[in-house]
Formats: structure tokens, sequence, C-alpha cells
């Protein structure tokens, strides 16, 4: 129960890491990259041409880097649930395997009982997270829209952007564009 016990809460921080991802409200530590990555970079910003080609570059670099990053701390996430699944499997063929050596009756209907209890057990757990992750994504839905931080951090998502001098499209119109194609009847 231990193993799963501690893979269940790995796979409860891979949830609320998610939950993240798709509301966009990255972890602190994103948006500290996001800062150390162009921490050094101090231009005075004109409308000329050659620094929106830099503002873009830069933006896309740091999306790229986020983008690598995230992928990273998916993997050691998966890696994790995957050694804790190998060793419960490995601790269980253990017992099956101490259970049939024994001199008990009816080992394998031990065996099955106890699997069935450690399944029980897991579901319960499961259903525990999901319950607690329903709470956490309404609470970082309604922390992401009060940040600051989040509206001006550069995001993950692939997002629309025009190599314009000002933005003539307001925010409605702005969301519409990153919709996909655009179909003209």
């Amino acid at each position: 129960m231990i193993i799963v016990q501690k893979e269940i809460s790995v796979w409860k921080e891979l949830l609320m890491f998610e939950t993240r991802i798709h509301c966009q409200f990255l972890p602190k530590q994103f948006d500290d990259l996001e800062h150390y990555l162009t921490s050094n970079i101090h231009l005075t910003m004109t409308d000329s041409p050659d620094m929106i080609e830099f503002t873009n570059q830069r933006y896309k670099i740091v999306q790229e880097a986020k983008r690598q990053w995230l992928n990273i701390t998916l993997n050691v996430y998966e890696n994790q649930i995957r050694e804790y699944q190998e060793t419960y499997q490995s601790q269980l063929m253990q017992l099956k395997a101490q259970l049939l050596n024994s001199t008990i009756r009816n080992s394998s209907s031990a065996y099955n009982d106890i699997q069935d209890y450690l399944n029980y057990q897991r579901e319960k757990l499961r259903n525990n997270v999901y319950k607690e992750l329903f709470a956490y994504r309404k609470k970082l839905l309604r922390d992401g829209q009060r940040s600051s931080t989040v509206q001006h951090s550069i995001g993950v998502s692939p997002e629309p952007y025009l190599d314009l001098i000002s933005n003539p499209f307001n925010l409605r119109e702005w969301k519409h564009l990153s919709l996909g194609k655009l179909i003209v009847l």
C-alpha cells in the first residue's frame, strides 16, 4: 500500500501540473525562467522593424524554452510513476511466490483477495484525487484570472502574433484570430 500511495501522490502532482498547463497558469518557476533568459537585455524600445523582429525572436525562444522544460517535467513525473508501478508489480510477484510456496491452503485465493483489496484501495485513492483536483482547478482558474503576472508572461500555448507596430484588434478579435484558419464565404 505504501508503494501505491507514493504512486498516487506523484500521479496527483502530475494531474495538478497538467491542470496548470491547461488553465495557462504555470508555476512561478516558469516565469522565473522567462526573466532569467531575458534579464541581460536592456534595449530602448523603438517601433523599428528590427526591434519588432528581435522581440518576436525573443518571444519564440522563451516559449520554446518553457515548452522544453514542460516536457522534461512531464517526463520526470511519468518516469517516477513507471518506477513505482514496476516496484509494485515486483513486490506483488514476490508476495505471490511466497504465498504459493507456503503451506497455506487456497494460497491463490488469498493472493486474489489481497490483489482485490489493493485494487479497491487504489481506486479509492484515485477517486479522492479526482475530487481534490476539481476543487484545485476551480481555485486555479479563479487565481489565474486575478493574477497580473499570468497576463504579462509568455505562455506555452500557440498564440497568434503579427509583426505590426500597433495592434488594431480588440481582445475579442484577437482571440478569434487564434481559433485557426479564417474561412471567408
